[in-house]
């Protein structure tokens, strides 16, 4: 099953943020230490922006092979000629990585030198978190989640000294990261965004739970993560080094005292599910805007945003099919989010209450249209929106949009669901409820509607799990599970005096 995580560029940078790239050599995309024709589509595939590169990355600079500052399709033509031996491509840039390892101890004293405790204070709380510097100006990188209230920000470092916050030199809601500048000389972290991977060692250092200077080793245990259900356009580097809360911020630290990463959230419906933001992140920030934090607390505390928690900003429905989206809401100030959609081809339901974090957007097709727009935006602020396009046509695949394969019963039997609705307020699937008077004729005795169904899940992959009745016999659900993608659909008949009442579906 899928599972939300629990929580909660330029190159111009480069000149105050050293990060030295070090992998086998240009051409080596997959850093398999060979230049191969798969490592030629994917530069193509980088160059097309079917995946992605960031300048500055490891990843970049491989894939640039010609060194002109982009990737380009001239790139991917280079490294094929290099992998069947017709072209010697350019030097990998020179490394200037430490020659040893350190030892445990040495990570240490060297991370305390430039990790801080970070002191918050909202109007409702006081919280902590921690911090490490990047440069001896007193700028000090943390998440953006630890200051996201802040009235007032205290930095302490392991030698007793208190520095106040001068300004927040730039945030990023989406990173979660934060840099702040001190009126101090620090000593700053060397930071490395290119030279990890998988089973490295590394280290955690900050205030484990309020406990200052909590120092904890591990492994890297993914160097690359995507956190589909929580933000599918980043990658994180999964580790089992302990943290907890009061960590956020702080260093995700190698065997050369490098930094690599901020360690960032845990999944706790598992056991040593860690992660941290790359370093190389650090990069994206706009510097171009500090702010004092009397100036950031204003801002923040006007605060109306939401992004697309759930699904694609468009989908292809079939006739009668059904598509669920779901929007999480950032906001300080009162905030309601409203739906409109012009197009009668289409039955739009949309609920959320003022301040609920999660809103939900129904939509089924009645007709055939084409990139039909539908708008979310906040009521007190509608200059903040977004649009999500919608087509209908008899072409498309009788599929659930909001889970890419489970088959959708409205698609396949000809009707939209009477009604739909979420079991909780922070669900992002939706229950699907079809009345037996609103079935087409064939499928009312409800054995029809089930087989069409049951059919159609196990063309998908999917397979039935259990069944179970009410002592009565008034209501039988049944389970169906696709082990490949995680999903798994519930059935539920309910009979009165023999006859179908409704049908529901509920996706897990």
């Amino acid at each position: 099953m899928k599972k939300t995580l629990a929580v909660l560029l330029s190159l111009m940078l480069t000149c105050l943020l050293a990060f030295p790239a070090n992998a086998a050599q240009v051409g080596d995309i997959d850093n398999d230490r060979a230049v191969t024709a798969a490592d030629a589509r994917t530069a193509l595939r980088i160059a097309v922006e079917l995946e992605s590169a960031i300048p500055g990355s490891a990843r970049f600079i491989a894939a640039d092979a010609d060194g002109d500052g982009a990737v380009t399709a001239a790139d991917a033509r280079l490294i094929l000629r290099a992998a069947v031996g017709l072209e010697t491509l350019r030097p990998w840039p020179a490394d200037d990585t430490p020659a040893g390892k350190l030892t445990s101890k040495e990570v240490y004293r060297l991370a305390r030198a430039y990790t801080f405790e970070i002191h918050v204070e909202t109007d409702d709380y006081a919280a902590i978190g921690s911090g490490f510097a990047i440069g001896e100006d007193g700028l000090i990188v943390t998440n953006y989640h630890v200051i996201a209230d802040a009235t007032s920000i205290t930095v302490n470092d392991f030698e007793g000294n208190d520095y106040a916050v001068a300004e927040v030199v730039a945030f990023d809601r989406h990173y979660d990261l934060a840099i702040l500048r001190v009126n101090a000389v620090l000593t700053p972290a060397k930071l490395d965004a290119t030279d990890y991977e998988t089973g490295d060692t590394v280290y955690t250092l900050g205030s484990s739970n309020g406990l200052t200077g909590t120092f904890a080793n591990g492994v890297i245990s993914n160097a690359s993560r995507v956190l589909e259900d929580y933000n599918p356009d980043m990658h994180y580097i999964q580790t089992n080094a302990p943290i907890s809360g009061g960590n956020s911020g702080g260093p995700l630290i190698d065997e050369m005292g490098r930094v690599i990463g901020v360690n960032t959230m845990s999944d706790e419906s598992g056991q040593n599910l860690n992660f941290a933001v790359p370093a190389e992140y650090i990069l994206l920030l706009d510097r171009s805007h500090p702010e004092t934090l009397e100036e950031f607390s204003e801002t923040e505390a006007n605060r109306r945003d939401f992004d697309l928690a759930f699904g694609t900003e468009h989908t292809t429905l079939a006739p009668y099919g059904t598509g669920a989206w779901a929007f999480l809401l950032d906001a300080r100030k009162d905030a309601t989010l409203v739906c409109e959609c012009g197009d009668p081809n289409l039955k739009v339901g949309f609920t959320h209450k003022t301040n609920d974090e999660v809103g939900h957007l129904t939509v089924s097709a009645l007709g055939e249209t084409k990139n039909a727009v539908i708008t979310v935006y906040v009521k007190e602020a509608p200059e903040v929106k977004k649009t999500i396009t919608v087509s209908v046509e008899p072409g498309a695949k009788k599929v659930h949009p909001a889970t890419g394969g489970l088959p959708d019963l409205g698609a396949i039997l000809g009707c939209v669901p009477s009604s739909v609705s979420f079991q909780s307020a922070y669900d992002v699937y939706p229950m699907m409820t079809y009345r037996a008077a609103d079935l087409p004729a064939a499928y009312r005795s409800g054995d029809a509607a089930r087989s069409a169904y049951e059919s159609a899940l196990f063309a998908a992959g999917f397979a039935k799990e259990e069944e179970s009745s009410t002592p009565l016999g008034t209501q039988t659900v049944r389970y169906y599970v696709n082990q490949k993608t995680g999903v798994m659909v519930g059935f539920a008949e309910t009979k009165i005096l023999g006859r179908l009442s409704e049908i529901n579906v509920v996706i897990y």
